[in-house]
C-alpha cells in the first residue's frame, strides 16, 4: 500500500470517527456544557497521545520543530479545537447532528479560498463549480427547517456551524507547513496539550466540571470512548493531510455527514425531510467536485 492510499484511508477513518464523536458529544450536551465536554475529551486525548509517545520513546521530532511551525501549530489548534469543535458541538444542540454536520462540512470551500489567497493556489472552474454545488446543497438543508417556534435558535445554530467551518478551514491551511517538518503523532503531541490548556483557561469550562465528576460510570465511559475516538480521528486526519495532501484529505474527511445523518436518525431520533437529504447529497457532491 502506498502512502497516498494510506492517507485516503486515514481520511475516511477520520470521517467515521468524527461522526461517532459528534454523536457521543450530542448525547451528553443535554446535561453538560459543550466547553466542559470539549475540555475533558481533549485533555484525556492529550494524555493518551503523550503516553503512546512515551512508550515509543520517540520525542526526537520535537527538536526539529521551528519557531514558525510552532506558531502555526498554535494557530491551527486554536482554530480547530478551541473555536471550531466547541461551536460545532453547540450547533448540534440547536440544529441536530445531521444538519449541523452538513453545514460545518463546507470547510473545504473555506480552505480553497484561503489557499488561493495565502498560498497562491488558483481558483479553477472546477473549484467554482464545486463551491456553488456545496453552497446550493447547504441552502437546501438550511431552508428545510420547519420548526418556526425555534427560528431564532435555528439561525444561531446555523451561524455556529458556519463559524466552525471557517475555523476548520483556517486550521487546515495553518497545519500544512509544520507537517513538512514533523510526523502526525508529534504534531498532535504539541497541539492537543495546548488546546486542553486553552479550553481549561476559559471559566465556562469549570462550571460543569463538578457535574461531570458526579456523572457516574456511564459518563466516565462515554468520556473515555470520546478520548479514544478523538485520538484516532485527530491522528488519522493529520496523517491524511501529510500523505494524501490537503485536497484529498479534506474531501474524504468531509464525508462525515454521510455517517452522521443515519447515526442521528437511529440513536437520536432525528428526522430530516427528503429535500434536506437531497441537499446533503448535493453538498457532498460539491465537495467532491471542489477537491478531486
Amino acid at each position: 500500500m502506498d502512502f497516498a492510499t494510506l492517507g485516503a484511508l486515514c481520511a475516511l477513518g477520520s470521517a467515521v470517527a468524527w461522526a461517532l464523536t459528534s454523536l457521543l458529544v450530542r448525547s451528553l450536551t443535554p446535561r453538560f456544557g459543550t466547553l466542559a465536554i470539549n475540555a475533558a475529551r481533549t485533555t484525556l486525548c492529550a494524555v493518551l497521545i503523550a503516553a503512546w509517545m512515551a512508550a515509543l520513546g520517540d520525542f526526537a521530532g520535537l527538536a526539529a520543530l521551528s519557531a514558525r511551525s510552532l506558531g502555526l501549530l498554535l494557530v491551527s489548534i486554536v482554530a480547530a479545537i478551541a473555536i471550531g469543535d466547541t461551536v460545532f458541538f453547540e450547533s448540534t444542540r440547536m440544529l441536530g447532528l445531521g444538519r449541523a454536520m452538513t453545514l460545518s462540512m463546507s470547510y473545504p470551500v473555506v480552505a480553497a479560498v484561503l489557499a488561493a489567497l495565502l498560498l497562491d493556489e488558483h481558483i479553477t472552474a472546477r473549484i467554482a463549480l464545486g463551491g456553488l454545488l456545496t453552497l446550493g446543497g447547504l441552502a437546501l438543508v438550511v431552508a428545510t427547517r420547519d420548526d418556526a417556534a425555534v427560528s431564532s435558535r435555528s439561525w444561531l445554530g446555523i451561524g455556529a456551524a458556519c463559524v466552525a467551518a471557517l475555523a476548520w478551514g483556517v486550521s487546515v491551511v495553518a497545519l500544512r507547513v509544520p507537517l513538512a517538518e514533523i510526523d502526525a503523532l508529534t504534531a498532535q503531541l504539541v497541539r492537543l496539550p495546548l488546546a486542553a490548556a486553552l479550553l481549561w483557561a476559559m471559566p465556562w469550562s469549570w462550571r460543569d466540571l463538578p457535574a461531570l465528576a458526579r456523572g457516574g460510570r456511564d459518563v466516565a465511559l462515554r468520556l473515555g470512548v470520546l478520548s479514544v475516538l478523538t485520538a484516532l480521528s485527530s491522528v488519522m486526519y493529520v496523517l491524511s493531510i501529510k500523505h494524501a495532501g490537503v485536497a484529498v484529505a479534506t474531501v474524504l474527511s468531509s464525508t462525515a455527514p454521510l455517517f452522521a445523518v443515519p447515526l442521528g436518525v437511529v440513536f437520536l431520533g432525528e428526522r430530516l425531510p427528503p429535500i434536506a437529504l437531497v441537499g446533503a447529497g448535493v453538498a457532498v457532491v460539491g465537495v467532491v467536485v471542489l477537491k478531486l
